[in-house]
């Protein structure tokens, strides 16, 4: 008998663990040599004391989600020597920022260059180098940092923090961009966002981020961006009588109000001043009867609240949904506009996943500003650490059974093995290696997206309409 092509089942068990899988790559990311370098770098740690600079990060971002409140104790039951909260507060300073800062930009970068291939979002790459869904929340801080993020004051509360967020989708990436006071609006950030997009990526936002001139230059750069149109901008389209003369406005809602259609198509309209020359596609898709009566009785109870009535054409408006891009029909077929900018509440359920389960919304201080920006940021890792997961996972999932993952189921098991996961990491070594590749078994295994098989998702009708035919 040959033995020489039989293989002893311990040592492939060690072979396939010896690949550098997700578990080596995430175990990678967090060493304890590294956070030590970084924080006498910002003199967290001016000299070696009780508390270790990587404890005291894995306990913070990760230890206390496990907890049922974000206490100091439960920061410090990962810890290796017992601690008291007392002490465990008193290392919330400047430095502290500044550490957490530095390394949560660190293992972003870290993750992004060892993000997986596109899986279900390959077909999509295939039009477009990349899809970025952009979107902010905000949430209310303590009044003790309402000098470094103000709130919009009045009835609202003083200080409220805002963060603006990237989400790459084709290969779910995801990148907050900046931590900023809450009364800035996101019109305002809207300039920033065309740095984000290279040639042939493509930026999904909604009408928040209005601003004709950030979308010139996206057009200059020979990117693309798919948005709602803001009805305080006008639209203007070629004279039909005169098709050389001056262009002339487009009345949307009147032309709405007496079609039949359930989709209307304008191939080419110039936004804002025509001088321009930024021309754009407008497709407009009637909303379901349901969906539409929901917008309008929202739009009836904010006139109210203003003390003015809705007009007849803005009700009509309300009871559509009007995009418009610069991307040319052959990348994006009018017909899948509607579908693509579904994706874009993906976002959405991102922001829902991270104040619900990471709850970065959430804080026990109240007059320590350090330790509130510091768990700031400490949640924001753990969001990064999440997206990791869900991505590679995604792309496994893919590969062998055709099927999603379910962000949420994602999220919501981080959170009930938050500490076991920080002790993990605290205790390093083979044994980590081991816990990482057990809970990724178990996360391939629990947190497959249902859905009803009456109903479509998203990819089945992106298929249907677009991708597929292609």
């Amino acid at each position: 008998m040959n033995t020489k092509n039989v293989c002893d089942p311990k040592q492939a068990r060690t072979q396939r663990s010896s690949k550098p899988d997700f578990a080596h790559m995430l175990a990678s990311c967090f060493q304890p040599e590294e956070v030590t370098e970084v924080a006498r770098q910002t003199q967290w740690m001016k000299r070696e004391g009780k508390i270790l600079p990587f404890e005291f990060l894995v306990g913070a971002c990760f230890a206390q989600l496990s907890a049922l409140e974000l206490t100091l104790d439960a920061q410090g039951a990962c810890f290796t020597e017992p601690t008291s909260r007392q002490a465990v507060d008193q290392r919330y300073n400047e430095h502290t920022v500044e550490l957490f800062h530095v390394l949560f930009e660190r293992f972003l970068t870290k993750t992004l260059l060892q993000s997986p291939e596109p899986s279900l979002a390959k077909k999509l790459a295939a039009h477009f180098a990349a899809v970025h869904l952009l979107d902010s929340t905000s949430f209310d801080c303590p009044a003790s940092l309402a000098t470094l993020y103000p709130g919009a004051g009045g009835k609202a509360s003083l200080a409220n923090c805002k963060i603006l967020l990237d989400y790459e989708y084709t290969q779910g990436r995801f990148h907050p961009l900046a931590l900023l006071p809450g009364k800035r609006p996101d019109s305002a950030l809207a300039p920033e966002l065309s740095s984000l997009l290279k040639p042939g990526e493509l930026a999904a936002f909604d009408k928040g981020f209005w601003h004709p001139k950030t979308f010139g230059v996206i057009d200059q750069k020979r990117a693309f961006f798919l948005t709602p149109w803001q009805r305080s901008s006008h639209l203007w389209v070629s004279d039909a009588k005169q098709p050389k003369g001056p262009p002339v406005r487009l009345e949307v809602a009147d032309h709405l109000r007496h079609s039949t259609q359930n989709m209307v198509q304008w191939p080419e309209v110039w936004i804002g001043d025509p001088k321009l020359g930024l021309k754009v596609r407008v497709a407009a898709f009637r909303l379901s009867e349901e969906s539409a009566n929901r917008h309008r009785q929202a739009l009836q109870r904010d006139m109210q609240r203003k003390g003015r009535t809705a007009s007849a054409l803005s009700l009509e408006l309300a009871g559509w949904l009007i995009l418009l891009t610069n991307a040319p029909a052959q990348l994006l077929p009018t017909s899948a506009m509607a579908y693509l900018y579904r994706v874009r509440w993906q976002v959405e359920l991102v922001f829902k996943q991270c104040k619900s389960f990471l709850r970065i919304d959430q804080t026990k201080a109240k007059t320590n500003i350090y330790r509130i920006q510091s768990e700031i940021w400490a949640r924001l890792l753990a969001a990064v650490v999440l997206f990791a997961w869900h991505a590679h996972l995604q792309v496994a999932a893919a590969g062998q059974r055709a099927r999603e993952i379910s962000f949420g189921k994602v999220a919501r098991c981080l959170q009930q093995h938050g500490m076991s996961l920080a002790r993990d990491l605290i205790r390093g070594g083979d044994a980590l290696i081991e816990e990482l590749q057990r809970l990724w078994r178990h996360l391939l295994k629990t947190t497959i997206k249902g859905r009803q098989r009456t109903r479509k998702n998203v990819w089945e009708l992106l298929d249907e309409h677009w991708l597929a035919p292609a």
